[in-house]
């Protein structure tokens, strides 16, 4: 892409050469009109079109304007650039004398079309056989084309140099361009473009810059205006440029700093240093459209600001690497430094990128939104008839979900790096001793965290994702270790019933090319246990008093305690082939054991699952106590609710299913009693084979 816009700007130059030596041999517009269009064609391969009028004065010095100027290319329907007025005034005696002093360009909105098919052929390029098949015939166009080569020729026998341009003033208003590239899916514009430099030269002299501009690219909502001024030194036949006082402004952010371009006629080598002034980060996100404007970053309650960011940085590179020794940034007491490199793809090796990243401490607080004024507020008591927000855009969120993973992304570079952070904290969270490992190769990604010090205990973990086939292959792994179950409350409510350190090993595959393929696909277990526990069995109560109230004899359920400490408490959550269906549930609490299968709705935020509550009889610790009858009977239980709901609503007996399991637990009583009633009838020694017979018969 960079050769094709050096090209381009090459393009232009060479064009204003043939302008300016060709206007000092035409006196007739029309002849000099038509030299112009003729000369671009054999010369460029390009179609000039001159649509206005064309003005020529050549006293005091040797003035050019041209109106209504398009340039194309006759193998594109695209114009290539197009501008309403260019004016060139040039230093007569010099240009005889073989130097080229232009005093001033002007150009009014200047356009430039950079665009490239989806098989990579841009407008921009011409085949030679297009140029080589023109007429060669000696004509006007001619007569420009040899002028400016011997013109050159000269020049460089004479001193060895190449011919070099010199402006008093160069001065673009109100200039765009457009950059698309349909093979890589870049999209991007420049629009009011405004330059303004004088003395600008390429043979050392020092001369300013300055540059105002918009810019907005595919993903951005509004243009972000930004501003560059600079001195800069170039020496083209020294082969360096150097580019000192940078003044780079993006509101809030300045840049300030200096690059050094060295060997540009052999090996390009760039060197450079920028720090930045202290700015609101809040505001830089707003100007490049992160956030909108209109969002307050405060944390409920309070009023507290995000502090002040600056950063600097150094950096060096050549054809065959950047690399970064040094970035430091600032946000308070929070100090970042990394350090980076990139070595480009070869014939043989891809690109490879390493990095290091070392932070003390952060505090995102100032960054978080008041939860009040975020969330969407739910009806829980489910009187109002209109779907709440978060679930309004269903069909939406599963489009979204089938936009396929750029998998192509990890095939075509490898990373290897690390972060370090002591500490990140929020208003309810801190997380430290985060160690985060990276490494892509070969198109496959591997993230390891060691133990992260969080909620009273640890959580550390590792995922792998192989994209190197049309379908990625993910697998992740995640230990949790005496979590304190009461810290996790402010982020999920519904924990609010238990208390307890909580322990987790989760082990999960996956497979597919977008999301929904891989939550379609998702396979294994999460196991789980908490110690030290305490459990509100308000739930368990209320399913077992409804179940109890079917019974003729009743029970006393309610005597049950509300909170009751287990001394084995844990389960088993399996997921096979996705997370909509097949979802294998096992909780055991002491002689309690609920069990069951379904699935989850994540568009819905729902569940569904049919449950089995088990009283288990000894040998189990009878924590729970009930009568006799109720044990090792698997009474079916129906949860299915939305995931906002009250605990209280997520699950219900079948009551169907369980009046049938009264009839027949009553049918077995009176079952037995006739058994027991008629053996009492038969002699000792029969009465086991007695027993036998009339419970098959009776059965």
């Amino acid at each position: 892409m960079w050769k094709t816009i050096l090209k381009v700007v090459g393009i232009i130059a060479l064009f204003l050469v043939l302008l300016i030596v060709g206007a000092t041999f035409f006196l007739n517009n029309n002849q000099y009109k038509s030299a112009l269009q003729e000369s671009a064609l054999t010369t460029l391969g390009y179609e000039l079109i001159i649509a206005g009028d064309l003005d020529i004065n050549f006293f005091p010095s040797l003035a050019l304007t041209l109106n209504d100027v398009r340039l194309k290319n006759p193998a594109f329907p695209q114009e290539l650039a197009s501008t309403s007025a260019v004016s060139l005034r040039v230093d007569t005696r010099k240009l005889f004398r073989g130097q080229l002093l232009i005093q001033e360009l002007s150009a009014d909105d200047f356009h430039i079309n950079y665009y490239t098919d989806a098989n990579g052929n841009n407008i921009w390029d011409v085949e030679p056989t297009l140029v080589n098949d023109i007429d060669d015939e000696q004509g006007t166009a001619s007569i420009i084309e040899n002028v400016v080569d011997s013109a050159v020729a000269q020049q460089a026998n004479n001193n060895n140099e190449i011919v070099t341009p010199s402006f008093q003033r160069i001065r673009i208003f109100n200039a765009s361009i457009d950059i698309q590239d349909l093979s890589t899916g870049t999209r991007l514009s420049i629009r009011n473009l405004d330059l303004d430099s004088r003395d600008t030269n390429i043979e050392g002299r020092p001369f300013d810059l300055n540059l105002t501009f918009d810019y907005l690219n595919n993903g951005m909502t509004k243009p972000m205006a930004m501003g560059f001024r600079s001195n800069i030194v170039a020496d083209i036949n020294g082969g360096t440029v150097s580019i000192s006082d940078i003044n780079f402004n993006l509101t809030p952010m300045l840049l300030q700093g200096e690059v050094q371009l060295t060997g540009l006629d052999n090996e390009p080598r760039i060197d450079g240093a920028l720090q930045s002034n202290e700015f609101d980060l809040v505001g830089l996100l707003e100007t490049l459209g992160v956030i909108a404007a209109s969002e307050e970053f405060t944390t409920a309650g309070t009023a507290a600001k995000p502090p002040q960011v600056a950063i600097a940085l150094n950096f060096s590179g050549d054809q065959n690497q950047l690399t970064i020794p040094s970035f430091t940034a600032t946000m308070g007491v929070s100090e970042l430094q990394a350090d980076a490199s990139v070595h480009f793809a070869t014939a043989f090796t891809p690109t490879n990128i390493s990095y290091d990243i070392i932070l003390n401490s952060i505090d995102l607080t100032p960054f978080m939104a008041s939860t009040e004024t975020d969330l969407p507020q739910i009806d829980t008591e489910g009187t109002s008839e209109a779907a709440p927000p978060a679930f309004a855009s269903t069909a939406d969120t599963d489009r979204s979900l089938d936009t396929p993973l750029p998998l192509d992304v990890l095939t075509g570079v490898n990373v290897l790096g690390a972060i370090s952070i002591q500490a990140i904290t929020t208003d309810s969270l801190e997380f430290r001793d985060v160690n985060i490992f990276t490494n892509l190769e070969g198109g496959q990604l591997d993230i390891e965290t060691q133990a992260i010090s969080i909620f009273g205990g640890a959580v550390q973990g590792n995922l792998r994702l192989h994209g190197a086939g049309t379908a990625a292959e993910l697998s992740t792994e995640l230990v949790i270790s005496e979590i304190d179950i009461v810290e996790l409350v402010p982020m999920v409510a519904q924990l609010d019933s238990v208390t307890g350190k909580l322990n987790v090993e989760v082990n999960y595959s996956a497979s597919g090319s977008t999301v929904n393929e891989m939550l379609a696909s998702l396979s294994g277990s999460t196991s789980f246990t908490v110690t030290e526990n305490s459990v509100d069995i308000g739930l368990i109560k209320q399913v077992f008093t409804a179940i109890t109230a079917l019974s003729p004899g009743g029970d006393t359920v309610q005597q049950w305690p509300d909170v009751i400490q287990f001394s084995e408490l844990g389960g088993l959550v399996i997921f096979e082939d996705g997370i909509a269906a097949n979802q294998q549930l096992k909780l055991r609490m002491d002689n309690f054991d609920i069990s069951g299968t379904g699935g989850i709705n994540l568009a819905e935020k729902n569940f569904d699952f049919d449950m089995q509550f088990t009283v288990l009889g000894e040998p189990a610790p009878q924590t729970i106590q009930i009568n006799e009858r109720y044990h090792n009977v698997q009474w079916p239980v129906s949860c299915a609710a939305a995931m906002s709901d009250q605990v209280s609503q997520y699950c219900g007996p079948d009551f169907t299913r369980v009046r049938e399991i009264f009839t027949q637990m009553a049918t077995n009583e009176l079952r037995n009693r006739a058994v027991d009633s008629l053996i009492d009838q038969v002699p000792q020694q029969l009465q086991d084979s007695a027993r036998g017979l009339l419970r098959s018969i009776l059965n």
